[in-house]
């Protein structure tokens, strides 16, 4: 062989190191990027992001529509509430009937003692 083709062996060899070097990197990048503590980590940053997105977003909706927001956080505190709110507006109206039996029932009950004496 002669000099020439040793020095394009040389370079050939050179370039080989080169690109392997450079395989070798793009590989320990995606082991980094795949790894699963960093895969969560950038999970959990994302979703961090997205929720601050949609806090901004809530906000400002609400400061453009007070009144319908209004209206919706009373709907829905009605929708929650609705057994109590029933139950005590039933309590309402039967605590009414009784009141009426209860007077009802004590007039009998001085009209006795009149009478008895």
């Amino acid at each position: 062989m002669s000099g020439a083709a040793h020095v394009r062996i040389a370079r050939a060899r050179g370039e080989a190191d080169q690109a392997k070097a450079r395989l070798m990197g793009t590989v320990e990048e995606a082991k980094a990027r795949l790894a699963p503590g960093k895969l969560a980590s950038d999970a959990v940053q994302s979703a961090k992001d997205k929720s601050i997105v949609a806090a901004d977003d809530a906000v400002t909706a609400v400061k453009d529509n007070p009144g319908l927001t209004a209206g919706i956080a009373t709907a829905a505190v009605l929708f929650i509430a609705r057994k109590p709110l029933f139950s005590a507006v039933r309590g309402l109206f039967r605590g009414s009937d009784t009141d009426t039996h209860d007077n009802a029932s004590r007039r009998e009950a001085d009209e006795l003692e009149k009478l008895n004496g």
